[in-house]
């Protein structure tokens, strides 16, 4: 178990900076790229699709986060 959490915090994390970085003046490219690649996400070069889709990812985490967090109480 505590591998399988290991990987989703890791994927969280891989996450943020992907956010961090998209949300730059002029994001690095390579990294973004590396980054959803990582995360198994399409990467797309329009900046707007990119985030949508990164953000979508990132609320889909967050609620199973949640849904386990409410489970386990």
């Amino acid at each position: 178990m505590a591998r399988v959490g290991a990987k989703q915090e890791t994927s969280q994390q891989d996450l943020e900076k992907l956010v961090d970085e998209l949300m730059k003046d002029q994001p690095n490219q390579q990294l973004v790229k590396k980054l959803s690649t990582k995360l198994g996400m399409d990467y797309s070069v329009d900046p707007l699709i990119h985030m949508s889709t990164v953000l979508q990812s990132m609320n889909n985490v967050y609620l199973r986060q949640q849904r386990r967090k409410e489970l386990e109480n």
